[in-house]
């Protein structure tokens, strides 16, 4: 079982990934820290873990990716799915074999509609 999610932690608040193996429960690891709770989402595909998140950090609402190469142990990458000029929130992620899929919603600035987006790409 894998969980990210989003919490005011003693070491401050953040996004963090946990899991179990077997009957052990791994210390959770934090992915990323920032100034408020945010959605999270997850999805694993053998030792790699990707957790998409709305960017805790800024004012600008956007979603981020973070990796794992390392089930979940340490998040090597770190980057911005979204674009500059999106207003974007409630991420989901898929991945499979190579493929990683980045979505969420998208809408704009004066909320006077939104879309469903999804990004995808290949991981070397």
């Amino acid at each position: 079982m894998h969980v990210a999610y989003s919490m005011v932690a003693p070491e401050g608040t953040g996004v963090f990934f946990a899991h179990f193996m077997g009957s052990m429960l791994h210390s959770p690891v934090a992915v990323i820290y920032g100034e408020r709770l945010v959605a999270t989402a997850i999805a694993v595909d053998g030792d790699r873990v990707a957790v998409a998140y709305e960017e805790p950090n800024g004012k600008r609402e956007q979603v981020d990716v973070a990796l794992s190469l390392t089930q979940g142990h340490i998040f090597e990458v770190h980057t911005t799915a979204t674009r500059d000029v999106d207003v974007a929130t409630s991420p989901s992620v898929a991945l499979a074999g190579p493929s990683l899929a980045v979505a969420w919603v998208e809408r704009r600035l004066d909320a006077s509609a939104s879309a469903h987006v999804i990004r995808t790409g290949r991981l070397k």
